[in-house]
């Protein structure tokens, strides 16, 4: 019987992922909110007072100074969090992944689906079941062995791009379009886009809750994911209220 084997995630490259991370997922996200805030600023303040206009421009400001600066700085932290605390186990016949603050994910060969491969980011081997994905960066001790024994457990397939990148844009467009319909009036515009959105949080709100690749902070925060649905629905009924008649 082949001997257990243990891998953990190699201090010297958390730099180069915090590069990446922040980069091609964190960046591509700021910049679609910074921009359609800063139109937005400027739309809104052909249309309204003095005292309107420093309210919104405090608010934005502020909301940018949040963004470029302690963001950042966020998503560092919980890298090297989740960097320091990564173990791969593999033993004869199953892949264990473990990680502070998520649910161990346990996938046996027999269970494995198909393997994918960025070559010089990471290796994702996807079970059966859903959800039950493991992800190794390159960055992990001995890499090349871990990549040699998984390629006899299935053939990876190479990627030619990161699919998380189309991850990220679409989650920061989907945050400006939640934006559009808070401060829209016309109901041709709030009615679409809150049923998207509303429908778009939902999704997210059950990925979270069940992903054992989302952390337990993350899954507190997740709740919030409802609230915002609330306001998706409040919006849409002060718009009927409006046009009611009197």
């Amino acid at each position: 019987m082949e001997a257990t084997r243990e891998y953990r995630l190699l201090p010297g490259e958390l730099p180069k992922a915090e590069r990446i991370a922040i980069r091609r997922h964190l960046a591509p996200q700021l910049l679609i909110i910074a921009t359609f805030l800063i139109v937005s600023f400027f739309l809104a303040s052909r249309k309204a007072g003095i005292g309107s206009i420093l309210g919104v421009g405090i608010f934005t400001g502020l909301l940018l100074v949040y963004m470029f600066f302690v963001s950042p700085q966020r998503a560092r932290r919980r890298l090297a969090k989740c960097w320091d605390t990564y173990k791969l186990t593999i033993g004869a016949d199953y892949l264990l992944r473990q990680q502070e603050d998520t649910p161990d994910i346990r996938l046996p060969f027999a269970g494995v689906k198909r393997v994918e491969h960025l070559p010089g980011r990471y290796v994702r081997i996807i079970g059966n079941e859903r959800y039950q994905v493991i992800g190794i960066p390159e960055g992990l001790e001995n890499f090349d062995e871990v990549l040699a024994t998984i390629s006899r457990i299935a053939p990876p397939e190479n990627l030619q791009r990161d699919r998380s990148l189309k991850s990220a844009l679409l989650t920061g467009a989907g945050f400006s379009a939640y934006l559009v319909m808070l401060w829209s009036s016309s109901a041709r515009v709030v009615m679409p886009l809150a049923v998207i959105v509303a429908g778009l949080l939902i999704w997210l709100f059950i990925y979270m809750r069940t992903s054992p690749n989302i952390s337990g902070r993350n899954k507190r925060f997740s709740w919030m994911y409802l609230l915002c649905i609330g306001l998706c629905v409040l919006k849409v009924l002060s718009l009927f209220s409006r046009s009611a008649p009197h």
